[in-house]
This record gives structure tokens, sequence and C-alpha cells, in this order.
């Protein structure tokens, strides 16, 4: 009976556990795109020769709105790191989604628009993803992984997230390998924030020493990249990108080289991984709907339909 009641006890406690993490891990998603929001309006005011360079960032450092946004995204990361302290990367990282729900929320009632059907399936559609991931994923391992072991995997992360640096000179800083570039940056911080979370709770001070510098030079590579992306390029069509890129891989590195796992049971990886395509589907279809995607263009009145013709009939930038 004891025994049973220790059991218990340790059940409940794991699922407060997972509980909080989840909701820290939505709240943090919900101040990351509250920052999006802020620095796609000022991303495009500055001129697109300043593209992945970084007076990019210098010029964008001057303006006060922009900053809000660091501010944003520095509480999203400290909230991230605390949840990860409490849950597994492979539910912390779909929570994700969930602050997309708030965004729709607050575009919603910016531009008057009424919640309808497609707007609610699509939301229940993100809640019922992350909850078939979030019941179904096993434990966190026992064993934090070495540096050594995941290391190829950050640097095989890493060289995509480089490449349009490494190829600016011949693909330019306007195509659509800025805004790959700018998801698997952030792809590799979020592992990284997860190393940093293992490390702090096991008070592993090297794998901390190694592991925060990581994530804060990826997390500066991503932002440089999805700044120069969002100069050119509307936020409704770089964030789904980003975000999935950002979803996914972490979750891939996790599982093969992060000490994580999704068990071995058939049908519950079916499971998980129909959850995962629902979550990805629904969050595309909420992003493109008119409460989010205006709200992510800086526009926080209903467009005029003679200015939207005029907005799409303009032509899209050259990928040179």
């Amino acid at each position: 009976m004891v025994r049973d009641a220790d059991g218990a006890s340790l059940v409940r406690n794991y699922g407060h556990r997972m509980l909080t993490g989840l909701f820290l891990a939505a709240l943090a998603s919900a101040l990351f795109n509250g920052a999006v929001v802020l620095q796609a309006i000022e991303a495009r005011e500055v001129p697109s020769e300043h593209g992945l360079r970084l007076s990019l960032l210098g010029r964008l450092a001057r303006r006060p709105r922009w900053l809000g946004g660091i501010g944003l995204s520095v509480a999203a990361v400290s909230l991230q790191i605390l949840a990860l302290t409490l849950a597994p990367l492979t539910v912390v990282q779909p929570a994700d989604a969930a602050g997309l729900v708030l965004l729709a929320t607050v575009g919603g009632r910016a531009l008057g628009e009424r919640v309808g059907w497609r707007e609610l399936a699509t939301v229940v559609g993100i809640i019922l993803g992350i909850l078939a991931i979030v019941t179904l994923s096993p434990s966190v391992s026992s064993s934090d992984p070495s540096f050594g072991r995941v290391l190829p995997g950050l640097v095989l992360v890493g060289a995509v997230a480089a490449s349009p640096y490494a190829l600016r000179r011949r693909a330019g800083a306007q195509g659509l390998l800025v805004v790959f570039g700018a998801g698997f940056a952030f792809a590799a911080s979020s592992f990284s924030i997860k190393l940093v979370a293992n490390s702090l709770a096991t008070r592993s001070w090297t794998s901390l020493g190694l592991a925060a510098p990581i994530a804060a030079i990826a997390g500066v590579v991503g932002m440089l990249s999805e700044q120069t992306a969002l100069q050119r390029r509307p936020a409704t069509r770089v964030t789904p990108i980003i975000f999935v890129i950002e979803l996914v891989v972490p979750l891939l590195l996790a599982i093969t080289i992060g000490g994580e796992s999704w068990g071995s049971n058939p049908l519950s990886l079916c499971s998980i991984t129909a959850g995962m395509g629902r979550l990805i589907v629904s969050v595309l279809a909420l992003m493109q709907m008119p409460a989010v995607s205006q709200l992510l263009a800086g526009d926080d009145q209903p467009s005029e339909p003679k200015a939207h013709a005029r907005l799409h009939a303009e032509p899209a930038p050259a990928l040179v």
C-alpha cells in the first residue's frame, strides 16, 4: 500500500510539473509572437542593403518598438528555460503553438472580426494536436546526453543556418534560403536552450558554459536572418515556414540524440505523428486568417479591397 501511494504521488507530481511546463511554454509562445509583430513592422523600414549584415540589427536597435520586441523575446526565453526544467522538449516545443491562439484572439478584437466556425475548428485542431502529443509522449530520459553526443546534430543544423551567409554573394539576401536559415538557426537555439535547462537542473556548469553561448549565437543568427526576410517578404509567408522548422527539427534532435523518446508502441507513434500533422496544418491555416495575418503584417485596421488588390499586384522580389 505504501509503495502504491508513493507511485500515485509521483504520477500526480509529474502531472503537475507537466501542466506547469505546458502553461509556461504557451505563455512564452505568446510573447515570442508578440515580438514578431513588433519587429516585423520595424524591419521593413530599414534599407534592404543591410540584409544579413550586423548593421541591420544596429539600425533596428535604435528603434524603441523593436527593442520592445527584444524585451518580449528575452522574457519568452526565460519562460521557455523554466518550462524545459519541468517538461521534456517533446512536450514543450509543440505547446509553442498555443501562443498563436492568443495572437488570433488579439487580432480578431483589433480588427473587430467575429469568430466563426472556421476559426474555432482551427483552434480546436491546435488544441487536439497538442493534447495528442502531450498525452502520448513518454517520459524524460533518466540520463542527460553528453555534449559530445549532441554536437554533430547541432553542427549539421548550424551549417544549414549559416548557409545564407556563406552563399550571400551567389544567392543574395532576399531568397527563400534566408527564411529556411532563420528556421534552422532558431531550431538550434531551441535545442540548445533544452541543454541549458538540463545543465541548470543537474548543475552541470561545464555543459552550461558550452550550451549557453551556442543558444545565444544561434538566436542572434536566427534573428538577423528573420529580420532580413521580413524586410521584403510578408510576415504571413515568413513566420509559418520558420514555425514549422522550429517545431519539427528540435523534436527530431530530441528523440534521436537528445535522450528523449516517443516509445516503441506503433499505435502511440502513429497517434503522435497524426497529432503533429494536425498541429502543423492547423497552425498554417490559422496564420492565413485575417485576424492573424493582418496583425503579423502590422495592420490594425481591415484592409480596403482596392488597397488589398494593389498589394497583391505588386511583383514579388526576385530570387537572386
